[in-house]
């Protein structure tokens, strides 16, 4: 048990660096709201700086949740047996990897983390990367639910 204590204070120290990492954001892009010319900005200029301020917020609330919800868990024996077993499950682990899941996580945040940062530089980009990302989970929510289903 050990061991998974251990795996869980590095889940909490990626989600304080995800945290940290969107707290940044969260200032740059509030910085650059406000130094922006609005009288020059078209409506695809408020709609980008809104959606990626929209995606900072998610990504920061998401990561201090599972800080607080994975401290809890270390500190509780009971709570750390029942994740334990929750994440030890075959019949889930089989349908996480039918659907792709621990890669799909990854590179979607990293697809989000990329849209972010390019919508300050070019918005034809940003639209495409936050298009690929939500088909790419639609995609891996099918499979999981298809998978869920039949197995």
């Amino acid at each position: 048990m050990e061991k998974f204590r251990t795996k869980i204070k590095r889940r909490i120290a990626i989600s304080s660096g995800m945290a940290f990492i969107a707290m940044v954001l969260g200032v740059f892009s509030t910085y650059s709201i406000i130094i922006t010319d609005h009288s020059s900005a078209t409506h695809s200029d408020g709609f980008v700086a809104g959606f990626q301020f929209g995606l900072i917020v998610s990504i920061f609330g998401l990561a201090v949740f599972d800080i607080i919800k994975l401290s809890l868990t270390i500190n509780d024996e009971t709570k750390l047996r029942i994740l334990y077993n929750k994440e030890h499950d075959e019949r889930l682990i089989a349908i996480r990897n039918k659907a792709g899941a621990p890669m799909i996580v990854v590179t979607s945040v990293m697809m989000i983390i990329a849209a972010i940062i390019a919508g300050y530089f070019n918005i034809v980009v940003f639209y495409t990367l936050v298009v690929a990302v939500s088909a790419q989970l639609l995609i891996s929510a099918m499979v999981k639910l298809y998978c869920t289903k039949t197995m």
